[in-house]
């Protein structure tokens, strides 16, 4: 028998560690602590300022994780869509969910502590004939604060809850191919 095997349609996931999260990580967390409006802070679950004004936009995405992520903006042509903030208090987590079509999605470990947190739960987007139980669907990867998780939009994933009290705060963002021209 001859036989050839094509390994085909991988779906890549990128981890991209930063560099000086320690200099911007206390002005984000005191941004997000010092924000008053109501709208923006639940007595349960988690923050989010999805949609919102995001007071630490500028000196956060500008300054530093655009500069850091610029070699992938670039070879993949792509380009910043929407972020935002989110800090889960009190065990909460995110259910499973997908972002759009197309482009990739973001999770940049902004205050996490892999004793207290599990990192995003990221599900096989199709059956593996190989994996009779199915053990192998979810994937959490070993991610550190201050790295960053690129996964495909498309794919669905979930924030866990906590291991503990301690909260969890990342920067979620979508990045959009260019050639998506908004008019």
């Amino acid at each position: 028998m001859e036989a050839v095997t094509y390994k085909i349609f991988p779906t890549l996931v990128h981890r991209i560690k930063t560099q000086g999260w320690e200099k911007y990580k206390g002005y984000l967390l005191d941004t997000i602590r010092d924000t008053k409006d109501p709208e923006y802070r639940p007595t349960e679950g988690f923050y989010t300022d999805y949609g919102k004004k995001q007071i630490w936009r500028e000196k956060i995405w500008d300054e530093f994780l655009e500069p850091q992520i610029r070699p992938l903006l670039d070879q993949t042509n792509t380009r910043l869509q929407d972020i935002w903030a989110q800090q889960y208090i009190n065990l909460a987590d995110h259910s499973a969910h997908q972002h759009q079509p197309v482009g990739y999605s973001c999770v940049f470990y902004a205050q996490y502590d892999p004793e207290h947190h599990w990192s995003t739960m990221l599900f096989r987007p199709f059956l593996d004939p190989n994996d009779e139980m199915n053990v192998n669907a979810v994937y959490s990867p070993k991610m550190q604060e201050g790295e960053i998780l690129v996964f495909p939009s498309w794919m669905l994933h979930q924030a866990p809850p906590s291991k503990s009290l301690v909260p969890r705060t990342v920067i979620a963002f979508n990045l959009e191919p260019k050639y998506l021209d908004k008019k």
